[in-house]
């Protein structure tokens, strides 16, 4: 048993001791990168941190919301960088719609309604008075559950 408990101590001491290295490493690797924005002039939007900083969270707003805010439409920033894929080759745009219109037919032809699996069970019991009918799976329906609070016994209700 003092083995175990000898064992439970190193831990703890353990992990004092990595707590401390995380925190010094923590203060020189954030040391490091004030050293590195000084010497490189970098700003949050440089880092992509300024929506951080803005409050802005969530989603990017969709093309057709950044267009309309930045103005007309093809309106380009001077000297602004194009970020994503790079514009498509006229030609190569109609071939691909049209193989996209080929594969949308033959699949439209292969794919059928899924059909349903689950087998109909027949109603075990009956609420002669509203006729309402129940498969004795899941729950119990409310006028079952109110029948059975009054007193009457679910055999009452058996088909």
């Amino acid at each position: 048993m003092s083995n175990y408990i000898q064992i439970q101590a190193q831990i703890e001491q353990l992990q004092k001791e990595a707590e401390a290295a995380r925190k010094r490493e923590i203060a020189e690797t954030i040391a490091n990168i004030k050293k590195a924005i000084q010497v490189f002039g970098l700003t949050a939007e440089d880092l992509g941190l300024d929506s951080l900083i803005k409050g802005k969270r969530g989603r990017k707003p969709s093309k057709a919301t950044a267009k309309k805010a930045s103005g007309a439409k093809g309106a380009k920033k001077a000297g602004a960088k194009r970020r994503g894929r790079p514009p498509k080759a006229a030609g190569k745009t109609a071939a691909k719609a049209g193989r996209k219109l080929a594969k949308a037919k033959t699949t439209a032809k292969k794919s059928k309604a899924p059909k349903d699996k689950r087998s109909v069970v027949a109603p075990k019991y009956r609420d002669s008075a509203t006729g309402a009918t129940w498969t004795g799976r899941g729950k119990q329906p409310k006028w079952l559950a109110a029948a059975l609070a009054s007193g009457k016994k679910i055999d009452d209700f058996k088909i």
